[in-house]
């Protein structure tokens, strides 16, 4: 049961950390190296000699988006790993 739990676990906090790590790189590239990011296409984005206009364009998309696409999966999971504590926790309670 602890490997299911931490499986929901992951599921459920895994995606939204992924999302704030895209909304926090878009931010670094756009106000730290003024790169033009936006949802329409790719614009160039030198960094240190390198374009990532094509990864922060994805990442763009992602921090914009990210929420209706793992959305319904991190919600799920968040219940079900809700319903297996409280399946836990009833388990482990002493009978009287």
């Amino acid at each position: 049961m602890r490997l299911v739990r931490r499986l929901l676990a992951t599921l459920t906090i895994g995606p939204i950390v992924l999302w704030l790590l895209c909304i926090a790189a878009v931010m670094l590239l756009g106000f730290g190296f003024d790169c033009e990011i936006h949802e329409g296409f790719a614009n160039p984005c030198v960094v240190l000699g390198r374009d990532l206009g094509e990864a922060a364009y994805t990442l763009g998309v992602f921090a914009a988006w990210g929420p209706l696409i793992f959305g319904p999966v991190t919600m799920g999971a968040g219940l079900l790993w809700a319903i297996a504590a409280v399946i836990d926790r009833h388990r482990s309670r002493p009978r009287q």
